[in-house]
């Protein structure tokens, strides 16, 4: 009886709330402290609101799925801050090295301002009507500084492979947004500062990088679009590891990132909390691998990201006492870039992930379906599974490129060279039936 009390409580601050995620914070009392979290065993339900009710219409997921962004705002990533506090501007100039144009955005909020610049590199040739679609990729671990000059002086492989395509790619050093340390110093922090005592301030840097992807966003809307040549509305977002992770927070807080592409992102990403495929065997015969592969690898606990990599989540996060007791699985992240104007495109290998719990990522994909279904936009939902390769491979590339041919520029699917049907979890939805949690079903 307590328990369903406790729920209704919850549903009454949640799933009815129309304000936008970024004002939310003022109903922070109002939700229960992380430590007297109930516990939830299984996968938590992604089509009932907390108090119980089923959701059965478009609109009602649409009160779910804010429901279901105030939880992870208050007790995961934080809280977007509210845009309309914000004033943006931009500057395009050429970089000498690279022979690409810099965009340089420049953000005041109250009385601080903060610039960050991102490399984009156009395709050759005359743009479609409205502008190049465009691929924003998050910097690999090794690009991480400030932006200089040394990291100028290499476009992306996966940006000059969209550029080829026809696609501008726009690689983005997410370090000048936030440093990946505990310092709480970049842009985001430097307009929106870490302050241990208020905890609606306490916002942890995989926001912080979701924040920067979206001002590159404004700033395309803005003008920039226009003078690059570049369609605003046709985003690709792509990072690996935990830059996959933020990937997968910005999906979820802006709608207008048309493809959403998580790589590799793993436990405080796409993998589920309560699920564990350490010690598992998997047939990869599939993907040219062996018959008989073991995960040997543990998966990433919980205590690992509320440690040292604690300062990725929100304050809040570091005191939920158990998996359990987190009060959403991340089959709900993925779950809430569905709508009909979207795509998801998972992506992850295999043998190279045994501490991201790939199976995992393929039951958070397969566990969000129902949302996709319920809009009418079911195919929309994507997974591809590769070997191996903590990374986003060429061919995923090829394969992600070919698919938004199609889905966004009206190429014909007979006229691609990839195989689409391969992206759908296929490892594991069509092979390796008999291995899989019971949670994935029939």
């Amino acid at each position: 009886m307590l328990k369903r009390v406790f729920l209704m409580l919850m549903s009454l601050v949640l799933c009815h709330a129309t304000m936008p995620v970024s004002q939310a914070e003022a109903h922070a009392p109002d939700l229960p402290n992380p430590k007297d979290l109930p516990a939830i065993g299984s996968l938590p339900e992604l089509m009932t609101f907390q108090d119980g009710t089923p959701v059965r219409t478009p609109e009602e997921w649409s009160c779910r799925r804010q429901e279901l962004l105030t939880l992870y705002s208050h007790y995961m990533y934080g809280y977007m801050p509210d845009p309309s506090g914000e004033n943006l501007t931009y500057a395009l100039t050429n970089d000498p090295d690279t022979g690409e144009k810099l965009l340089t955005i420049t953000i005041a909020a109250g009385e601080a301002s903060a610039s960050f610049s991102v490399l984009v590199t156009l395709p050759q040739g005359d743009a479609p009507e409205g502008g190049f679609p465009y691929f924003i990729e998050y910097m690999p671990h090794h690009y991480q500084s400030w932006f200089t000059k040394e990291w100028v002086t290499e476009v992306s492989p996966n940006c000059r492979l969209a550029a080829s395509r026809g696609y501008a790619g726009i690689n983005y050093d997410c370090s000048a947004v936030a440093l990946d340390n505990k310092s709480f110093t970049g842009a985001f922090y430097t307009l929106y500062p870490y302050k241990l005592l208020e905890p609606e301030t306490r916002n942890g840097t995989l926001l912080a990088w979701a924040w920067g992807v979206s001002k590159i966003i404004d700033a395309l809307e803005q003008g920039a679009g226009a003078e690059l040549n570049i369609n605003p509305a046709l985003s690709l977002v792509g990072g690996v590891s935990r830059y996959g992770k933020s990937v997968a927070v910005a999906g979820a807080y802006d709608e207008r990132i048309k493809v959403v592409i998580p790589s590799c992102s793993g436990a405080g990403g796409i993998a589920t909390y309560r699920t564990n495929n350490s010690g598992k065997t998997y047939d990869l015969t599939s993907l040219g691998g062996p018959e008989s592969w073991v995960n040997e690898s543990a998966n990433e606990p919980l205590s690992n990201l509320q440690g040292g990599e604690g300062y990725w989540f929100c304050g809040r996060f570091a005191v939920i006492p158990s998996v359990e007791q987190i009060p959403v699985d991340q089959h709900m992240l993925a779950a809430l870039v569905a709508n009909p104007q979207r795509h998801m495109i998972i992506v992850t290998g295999i043998t190279s992930e045994g501490w991201n719990n790939t199976e995992g990522q393929c039951l958070a994909y397969a566990a969000s379906q129902p949302a996709w279904d319920l809009l009418g936009c079911g195919d929309q939902n994507n997974m591809i599974i590769h070997l191996d390769g903590h990374a986003i491979l060429p061919s995923d590339m090829q394969m992600i490129l070919d698919y938004c041919d199609v889905h966004l520029m009206g190429k014909a699917p007979k006229d691609v060279q990839s195989d689409l049907s391969q992206m759908k979890g296929n490892l594991f939805l069509v092979h390796n039936r008999d291995k899989l949690y019971p949670e994935f079903g029939e």
